[in-house]
């Protein structure tokens, strides 16, 4: 394993760019074994040199008489084992694929004309490339796409001892169900294979794990784990490592000589949990992203803004993500961390949700502000940073540690920032002092 740089003294302070180079959009960002994945519309590259993409392929749209297809994720190698799950654009119909981009592989679909289809993952297993998915018949089942062929046969529901009343069919299967559902999946480089899901559909976070091809056993996660996330995912690290990250109101786990262990946590969650080009785990809290090494967390940089992305990534040193279908590169920047001295104090509210109109005027935050004193002298704004974001001018200080304290009060579930910054381009929302 290369050795890993040393955490700098003064952490650098990175904001996101958009990665457009020659004219391109490139819209989802994919860490795979070899480089950096890009997909724009059907094709996929290979970012070279932090600067550039090199395209590798692009898929073959079979479902043009469905409105077309996008590509959901990108697993594999570079630059002979790229794969690519993809969807039709008919939501009633999407008939989940499998496709070897490059290299030899099995291309199959689930799903066909709107019968149930689900594909959970896809993970590289020693030598082969398994695939878990669902189809009306056989239901659950583990598919080799490359490499030798591999069996892994599931708990099964009633072997488990769940109850019938306690069996759910993604939209009526017929087929084999599990004990554990899986929604993420991942294996060691020596062929183990991990999935998670709920046991018997609610009792509890669950993993099935097998140690080797055949048949598996179950492990009870709910001592650590209460609710899996939308967001969950089993990451790959060093060796034969494996990451869990079930959301973030639980611990990361971490999966070493068959057992599963909670990594430390922080003071703040987890909202994105990656892990670099040569295994190593990462995560990001919204304003920090952290390492992991030798049994604790060490920071490495501050965003410049309070972000969560759709993915991350790290490549020689480059901190990379993709949100909004578009692909971010992180580059240092100047900190709007507050400094006495600073011209231009400002209050940070939060971040303004898509669906809001573009002249929302956020009543419960003007709610909260009519109560404070001097409410006259403030400005609530809408402001963009890489997103439509709240905020407040403030006259000094002073005025703004007193918002601050008075937003901490009166809005509960708020995090408000004093900052040094002076938004370029803002839209002004009116406030006005509560009646007495």
């Amino acid at each position: 394993m290369a050795e890993r740089p040393p955490a700098p003294k003064v952490l650098p302070t990175l904001a996101a760019e958009p990665f457009a180079p020659e004219g391109t959009h490139p819209e989802l960002l994919f860490g795979i074994e070899g480089g950096l994945a890009v997909v724009e519309g059907l094709r996929v590259g290979r970012i070279v040199d932090g600067e550039r993409i090199e395209w590798v392929g692009q898929l073959v749209d079979d479902n043009k008489h469905l409105g077309g297809s996008h590509i959901v994720s990108v697993h594999g190698r570079f630059p002979d084992a790229v794969d690519v799950v993809y969807d039709s654009n008919e939501g009633r119909a999407p008939q989940p694929a499998y496709f070897p981009l490059t290299g030899k592989g099995v291309h199959f679909r689930v799903g066909d004309g709107g019968s149930p289809g689900r594909i959970s993952g896809v993970t590289a297993a020693g030598a082969s490339t398994v695939v878990i998915a669902m189809d009306d018949e056989p239901g659950f089942h583990v598919k080799t796409v490359r490499g030798p062929g591999l069996v892994y046969k599931f708990t099964s529901f009633e072997a488990a001892g769940c109850r019938k009343d306690e069996e759910f069919r993604f939209l009526g299967h017929q087929g084999v169900l599990p004990a554990v559902v899986p929604s993420t999946l991942a294996a060691t480089s020596t062929g183990t294979l991990v999935t998670m899901g709920m046991l018997c559909e609610k009792r509890g976070p669950t993993a099935e794990v097998w140690d080797k091809p055949g048949t598996s056993r179950l492990v009870d996660l709910g001592g650590w784990i209460k609710e899996i996330d939308t967001r969950s995912e089993l990451l790959r690290g060093n060796g034969d490592d494996l990451f869990l990250y079930a959301g973030k109101k639980n611990p990361i786990l971490r999966f070493r000589g068959g057992t599963f262990e909670p990594l430390p946590r922080l003071d703040k969650p987890f909202e994105d949990v990656f892990v670099s080009s040569n295994g190593q785990l990462h995560a990001s809290d919204g304003r920090t992203i952290h390492r992991f090494d030798d049994g604790r967390w060490t920071p490495i940089a501050h965003l410049a803004w309070p972000t969560s992305f759709d993915t991350m990534a790290l490549e020689k040193d480059t901190l990379w993500a993709s949100a909004g279908m578009t692909v971010l590169k992180l580059r240092e920047t100047k900190s709007v961390a507050f400094e006495d001295g600073c011209p231009t104090p400002f209050v940070y509210l939060y971040d303004v949700a898509p669906q809001n109109a573009p002249d929302f005027t956020f009543p419960t935050t003007q709610k909260a502000l009519s109560t404070f004193e001097g409410v006259a002298d403030l400005g609530l704004v809408e402001f963009f940073e890489g997103a439509r974001r709240l905020g407040i001018t403030v006259k000094s200080k002073e005025q703004g540690e007193a918002v601050v304290a008075h937003l901490l009060a009166t809005m509960k579930d708020e995090d408000p920032k004093l900052l040094c910054y002076a938004p370029k381009k803002t839209r002004g929302i009116p406030l006005k002092p509560k009646r007495k």
